[in-house]
C-alpha cells in the first residue's frame, strides 16, 4: 500500500490518479477535511470508472453530542470497512481524514459475527430476521425508501442494503424464498427480478445493540 502527500491543492486527483495507474499498489490520502477528500472522491470517479474508490468520513458530531452521527455518514463508513475485511488483497484507493480514521469504531470480530446471511436454498423465518435486522441498527418503516430501512408486509419484505443501489422485495411463500426483485424506492414499483441467490446482510450501524454490549457498557459506565 502506498501513501502520498501533503501536494499541490486542486492536484490532488490527478497525482493520485497517475500513481495508481502506473503502480500495482493500492493508495492511502489522508485529506484535511470531508470536503476536500469528497471532491477528489468525485474526480477519481471520473477517472478510473472501474476501480473500487472508498471514502472513510468522520462523524458529522462533535465530541459529547447527545445525538448520534447521522445514518448515511454510518452506512457510509462501514460500507468501506466491510470492503476492506472481505477484499484485503484487492488493488483500491483509500480517502480519509485524521478526524475519520481516529474515531473508534466496531471492530473487525464483530463485523464478522454481526451479519445475515439470506439464501434462496435456506429457510426465511420473518420474525428471527426482524429481531436480528433491529440489532444490525436498520430502522423498521412502513415504506422502504431510503438505506437501512426495511418493511415487512405479510409474506413481503422489503429492505433497502446500503451496499445495494436499489432495494430489493422479497417474495415470501412460507419459510421459503419465492422470488427477489429490484423496485423503485419512489414509485414502490418493481424494476426487475434480481439475479441474487444469495447475499449477506452487514450491519447498518457501528453500534450493535445487544446484551452484551449493553452489560459491557454498564461495567465500563460504573468503573
Amino acid at each position: 500500500m502506498k501513501s502520498i502527500g501533503p501536494i499541490f491543492e486542486k492536484t490532488e486527483a490527478f497525482i493520485i490518479f497517475e500513481i495508481f495507474k502506473n503502480n500495482e499498489n493500492s493508495i492511502v490520502y489522508i485529506g484535511k477535511d470531508d470536503r476536500e477528500i469528497t471532491n477528489i472522491y468525485n474526480k477519481l470517479f471520473w477517472l478510473l470508472p472501474n476501480e473500487e474508490i472508498l471514502l472513510y468520513k468522520a462523524w458529522d458530531q462533535i465530541p459529547y453530542d447527545n445525538i448520534s452521527p447521522s445514518k448515511e455518514i454510518q452506512t457510509s463508513r462501514l460500507k468501506t470497512l466491510n470492503y476492506l475485511n472481505a477484499n484485503q488483497d484487492k488493488k483500491f484507493i483509500f480517502l480519509t481524514t485524521i478526524n475519520a480514521i481516529i474515531q473508534k469504531t466496531i471492530p473487525k470480530n464483530e463485523l464478522n459475527k454481526n451479519l445475515i446471511k439470506i439464501s434462496k436454498n435456506s429457510k426465511f423465518k420473518i420474525h428471527k430476521i426482524l429481531t436480528l435486522l433491529v440489532k444490525l441498527g436498520y430502522d423498521k418503516t412502513s415504506i422502504v425508501r431510503h438505506k437501512s430501512e426495511f418493511s415487512i408486509r405479510g409474506s413481503i419484505v422489503d429492505i433497502f442494503l446500503p451496499k445495494f443501489d436499489k432495494p430489493i422485495r422479497i417474495d415470501l411463500f412460507d419459510d421459503e424464498i419465492e422470488s427477489i426483485f429490484e423496485f423503485d424506492p419512489i414509485t414502490q414499483k418493481r424494476t426487475g427480478e434480481s439475479s441474487l441467490e444469495n447475499f449477506t446482510i452487514d450491519a447498518s450501524s457501528e453500534l450493535i445493540i445487544d446484551s452484551q454490549n449493553i452489560e459491557r457498557f454498564r461495567a465500563n459506565f460504573r468503573d
